[in-house]
């Protein structure tokens, strides 16, 4: 395959996990071919040295496997939506289109053909902004004829994209306050996941740091989308320790990986939301009460503050 998106991995102070995601990303079939960049976060303080220096020597070891490795070790602490925000648009100051991965994410060995295909298949599709290599654990139809679904809300695990869509992400969230006062807009934003504006708030009142609730509103923003693959590339194995947003046991992050390896798949021709497909997505995301008025309050706060 020709013209491959080069590779984006971030990682920070967990050497087993990094050891796990860089083995299987080696055994994709077209690693060989691929171009990979790994960013190194500074540590935070002194007790996150070591566990640095153990995956700055991890990926230092790494000889074979890919085309070409390039390491960007990062003297101080960027965080993780910095270090992704700047690493992704380093990257892309080269290149016309990236894959990204994080130091928790195992692949199968077919994840990058269909990352690539996907990139190569949707460059010109103006209202697909992104693609990932995960899905949740969804019932495909019965009849349903391609290996890939859309849905308005993006993925970061194990994605890709082009320039051009990312460089029109706005990171400050300069419209948010506008964006809160249109009720309508606010509405549509829900379907999309009624998670996703509680994080939001959160990002704008300091009390989180996600580049990935920056994105998904950036696909809102254009009316776009993100293309799925039917089975899942990608499983997630970061939770608990030095994980930065996952804490705890998420059932929602389980899903089965893609043992059967195919090379080559049917991607639709056009744009379209599979209804039963978007209802089980949707699902996932769906507030309980408590959420709700979590929801409301982190609101009620964010208009106060203002």
């Amino acid at each position: 395959m020709n013209n491959l998106a080069p590779i984006a991995l971030f990682v920070y102070a967990r050497p087993d996990e990094t050891a796990k995601t860089i083995e299987s990303l080696s055994k994709n079939f077209l690693a060989s071919e691929s171009e990979l960049y790994i960013f190194s976060d500074g540590p935070k303080g002194e007790k996150d040295n070591n566990k640095v220096s153990e995956v700055r020597a991890l990926i230092k070891s790494i000889k074979t496997g890919f085309k070409k490795i390039k390491i960007i070790e990062r003297e101080k602490n960027f965080g993780l939506a910095n270090s992704i925000i700047s690493g992704v648009t380093e990257v892309l100051s080269e290149y016309d289109k990236i894959i990204v991965m994080e130091e928790d994410l195992i692949s199968s060995q077919n994840f990058l053909n269909f990352i690539n295909d996907s990139l190569t298949k949707y460059e010109k599709y103006e209202k697909v902004f992104s693609v990932t290599g995960y899905t949740y654990q969804i019932q495909v139809p019965k009849f349903y004829l391609y290996d890939n679904y859309f849905t308005p809300r993006c993925e970061s695990l194990g994605w890709g994209t082009w320039k051009d869509r990312w460089l029109k992400a706005d990171w400050e969230l300069k419209e948010f306050r506008n964006f809160l006062k249109n009720k309508e807009a606010v509405k549509n934003f829900n379907k999309v996941g009624c998670d996703l504006i509680g994080m939001l708030i959160k990002q704008q009142l300091g009390r989180l740091d996600s580049w990935a609730v920056r994105w998904c509103y950036t696909h809102f923003k254009h009316d776009a989308v993100c293309s799925y693959p039917t089975c899942s590339k990608i499983i997630h194995i970061g939770e608990g320790g030095f994980a930065t947003h996952v804490k705890r046991q998420n059932k929602l992050l389980d899903t089965k990986l893609d043992f059967k390896n195919k090379k080559d798949f049917m991607l639709a021709e056009k744009v379209f939301f599979e209804k039963e497909i978007l209802n089980q997505y949707q699902k996932f995301f769906k507030q309980n009460f408590i959420k709700k008025i979590k929801t409301k309050l982190l609101l009620l706060q964010f208009k106060i503050s203002s």
